[in-house]
């Protein structure tokens, strides 16, 4: 139903298909328009598999001297492949050639002993499809691997944000006779690190390849029914020097592609947050824009583009939702809305934080639509050698805390100030909650510093970046990751101590019980270990510094960070296991004393909430709150409750009403003064 309720309400831009008449006349005519909001609310967001966010720092800007590139995994409503591959450089025989496949999102990400030993067979799997080959080059680079390239050994660092755009396209897979692409940007992404050195050799090889065989987005949907909103792709590529910004869709009818890429200035923080960010082109500067052949063609074509006007990237090609049958402009406003803050208020964050005086110069409640009037700029300046990894690392695991937008606070985050908002809306709910940079679906995040002369540092951090520890890792490692990282003994459906990944998902989930009395304590121990993270790559770069060769080097740098990381995940499953001692039956244990624990506490706001009941329990029993039924063009609540206790809801109700007032006018620093003066009753502040 679903599906078949979403094709009637989505325009084809420009594909090959165009979808199928469907009717929903036989739909109650009240609740037929609200429906359609309802499915394109939830397939906007839904079909974000890879909605994930970018973080990049110029070599200007970073307290390093190089670029800093990161990247959040934010997987949707499936699986992952969480592990973390070492691809080694090969030598290559005249006549090899290069295999592209439809990359799975799941466990395993591709079959392929070719690739590394890591993803050849195991058990009953089989080689993936192949959909395309391409002349192999003689030497490929090796590069650390996850769903898209990592880094490469020379330090070409990559991170990737799926977008939207006006055209769509499919893979050329057997089960899609309508696909005729052939290069994801998994493959894409693998492509530039094998064979360059340079961020600008990276984003050429990508284009160029992706011409020749067509891109295609892994979430664009059915034909019948496109996801425009998932259909493009914007990866930020850097090197010890330079930073570039990549986007790319798939070309006219259904085939090769459309990109455009821009050298970032060396003195900006960039951020992208699922929409391209290109904007006005200068088609002679080629020292900062690299583009496709006949990239304004068809905007010119389509009317999305006059020619003789400035060539505006994102304002030709992006995705702005336009009006159905049947919807009225405030439904189409709020799809509108659905993309413009579900990017744009990223944009604002990330700048407010790494740029706070030009992050104070944008409004964060403009959006970030191809239209917006005096959109958000692509990057913004920051202070010279301003910007740590670590400052990165905590923009990644950011809610908008102490803002008006704040996750951590409010009675969705619960009494206890939890951001997640993990389970979803009963259908036909139209809503949606504020998007946060860190995210409970994400599945791992990198900082990546993009270091000169062989030195460069993968900092890894598995699942959500508010609950783990960054651990680093040398892009020129002679030797893959510890077999935590990388073993098929685990995976998402298949809990296993062997894996790492599942350290610090259990912690996380087991956090959500009281997430700003037990996320303080996991957040104080992974700034211990970045820090001894730090130490460590300080020692392991000046020994190998030392090293009397290169090989010799390369090896050092592989046992200093791999003996780092493999002692950290023995230590980070200790400390889950002491998190549910100490945190464990709603108390605080710190020993076996009289005193050694104490109860948790709830918060005074909400305990004294009439939608929670405490304060207006009676000897008729529990009060279970008041039912607020929205009917179609009016907000009408009903008490629920026996004849008894009419009195005592009724009064709940009138309360209830006060409370919401209350709150819109601010009672949101109340609450937070609460949380704290409750906290320091248990001797903790709540972050």
């Amino acid at each position: 139903l679903l599906r078949l309720v979403a094709r009637t309400f989505v325009v084809p831009l420009h594909h090959s298909f165009p979808p199928p008449s469907y009717s929903v006349e036989n739909m109650e005519a009240g609740s037929r328009s609200s429906w359609a909001v309802a499915v394109l609310l939830a397939s906007t967001l839904a079909t974000k598999s890879d909605a994930c966010t970018i973080v990049a720092v110029g070599a200007d800007a970073s307290s390093t001297g190089s670029p800093i590139v990161s990247h959040t995994d934010d997987s949707g409503p499936d699986t992952t492949d969480v592990r973390f591959v070492r691809v080694p450089r090969q030598q290559w025989p005249k006549g090899s050639t290069r295999k592209f496949h439809a990359w799975a999102d799941g466990y395993p990400r591709v079959v392929d002993a070719q690739i590394a030993p890591e993803y050849a067979p195991v058990g009953d799997q089989k080689p993936f499809e192949v959909l395309a080959e391409i002349p192999q080059v003689a030497e490929t680079y090796a590069y650390w691997d996850m769903d898209y390239g990592v880094q490469n050994e020379w330090g070409v660092s990559i991170g990737e944000s799926t977008g939207t755009a006006k055209t769509v396209g499919w893979p050329a897979t057997a089960d899609k006779p309508y696909g005729y692409c052939r290069a994801g940007i998994e493959d894409l992404s693998k492509v530039g690190l094998e064979r360059c050195k340079t961020a600008r050799c990276a984003v050429q090889t990508m284009g160029d390849v992706a011409v020749e065989l067509g891109f295609y987005s892994a979430d664009s949907g059915d034909p019948a029914a496109p996801s425009y909103s998932d259909t493009s792709e914007a990866l930020v590529v850097g090197d010890s020097k330079e930073l570039w910004i990549f986007n790319v869709m798939t070309g006219k009818n259904n085939a090769s592609a459309i990109w455009a890429a821009q050298r970032v200035p060396s003195n900006h923080v960039l951020a992208v947050g699922n929409s391209f960010t290109i904007r006005e082109m200068d088609f002679k500067d080629s020292d900062n824009f690299l583009f496709s052949p006949g990239v304004t063609n068809l905007a010119e074509e389509m009317g999305w583009w006059t020619p003789g006007t400035p060539f505006d990237f994102f304002a030709a090609y992006g995705y702005t939702p336009v009006p159905q049958p049947g919807q009225s402009a405030a439904q189409v406003e709020d799809l509108k809305n659905v993309l413009a803050f579900y990017s744009g208020r990223r944009m604002w964050r990330i700048f407010s934080l790494l740029s706070p005086e030009e992050g104070a110069k944008l409004d964060p409640n403009k959006g970030n639509l191809p239209h917006t009037k005096d959109p958000y700029p692509g990057s913004v300046p920051a202070p010279k050698g301003s910007v740590t990894p670590k400052m990165v690392m905590n923009v990644l695991r950011d809610h908008y805390e102490g803002t008006p937008y704040d996750l951590t606070v409010g009675m969705a985050a619960g009494p206890f100030g939890n951001p997640n908002r993990g389970p979803v809306a009963p259908r036909g709910t139209v809503g949606i909650w504020e998007r946060a940079i860190s995210m409970h679906r994400s599945s791992w995040s990198y900082v990546l510093e993009a270091r000169p002369n062989n030195r460069s540092v993968s900092w890894l951090g598995l699942d959500s970046p508010h609950g783990t520890a960054y651990l680093p890792f040398f892009a020129a490692s002679a030797t893959p990751a510890p077999e935590p990282f990388w073993t098929s003994e685990g995976y998402m459906a298949k809990f296993s101590q062997k894996l790492a990944w599942w350290a610090f998902n259990m912690l996380d989930q087991f956090q959500d019980l009281n997430f700003q009395l037990i996320n303080k304590d996991v957040r104080a121990k992974s700034a211990v270990i970045e820090e001894e993270g730090r130490r460590v790559v300080d020692r392991c770069i000046s020994e190998a510094d030392k090293a009397p060769t290169d090989k010799a080097a390369r090896e050092l740098l592989s046992s200093c960070s791999n003996e780092f990381a493999e002692k950290k995940v023995a230590e980070w499953w200790d400390f889950a296991f002491s998190c549910f001692a100490k945190f464990g039956r709603y108390t605080v244990t710190y020993n076996e004393s009289e005193k050694g624990e104490q109860l948790q506490m709830f918060p005074s706001w909400w305990v004294h909430s009439p939608d929670v009941g405490y304060t207006l329990w009676n000897n008729d029993g529990p009060f279970h709150g008041v039912n607020v039924v929205a009917a179609p063009g009016s907000l009408a609540t009903t008490v629920q409750g026996s004849s008894s206790t009419s009195l005592i809801a009724a009064f709940a109700a009138s309360v209830s009403l006060v409370a919401l007032i209350a709150y819109k006018a601010g009672s949101y620093t109340e609450r937070r003064r609460s949380k704290d003066e409750d906290a320091r009753q248990l001797g903790y502040v709540a972050v």
